[in-house]
């Protein structure tokens, strides 16, 4: 459960960063979905990313997070050159990388992360850490350069983001205390 309110805790606080966001008093994210049937049907299984190098990308999910793959295959519906990696990140969790074939150009990835919050789709994945300080310094020992980082009190976060080699966001949030 904390999983799937850990990734609609990230939508909250990187929407509250953004100049345009109402600012309200101090409110911390929800930490448990409200107890129903419903939210326990649904458990975050995997994000899809369409890649321009599979191979770097298997490579660079497997050095900085560990990823396991889990299968790789063509997908000739998609693309007669078209293949899948599916990679798992931490316990039933994937990444599903989508490469090859002829994909079609899309619009360049955001240079901010506040920058395309005007413009509907997803913006970014998050994962929950338990020490920033930690996973940051990994991060950079790897290589990433972390482009944000901040401290907010008021939803009682630490956020850290970085991209992936196709320019994506990813977020590491922090609960405090």
């Amino acid at each position: 459960m904390m999983r799937s309110t850990m990734l609609a805790a990230c939508v909250y606080a990187a929407l509250s960063m953004s100049p345009a966001w109402p600012q309200t008093a101090p409110v911390s994210p929800p930490r448990e979905p409200p107890p129903n049937k419903t939210a326990l049907m649904f458990r975050p299984n995997h994000v899809c990313l369409r890649v321009k190098d599979l191979d770097a990308e298997i490579n660079w999910w497997s050095d900085v997070f560990g990823a396991q793959l889990v299968r790789r295959s063509k997908v000739p519906t998609i693309d007669p050159g078209a293949e899948i990696a599916f990679m798992v990140i931490a316990d039933n969790f994937h990444i599903e990388l989508v490469g090859g074939g002829a994909p079609q150009q899309a619009a360049p990835p955001p240079k901010d992360i506040t920058a395309d919050y005007g413009i509907e789709g997803w913006k970014h994945i998050g994962f929950e850490v338990d020490d920033m300080d930690r996973a940051v310094a990994y991060l950079r020992s790897k290589g990433v350069e972390v482009a944000y980082e901040t401290d907010r009190p008021d939803y009682g976060v630490r956020i850290a983001l970085f991209k992936e080699p196709n320019g994506y966001f990813i977020e590491l949030y922090a609960p405090r205390g």
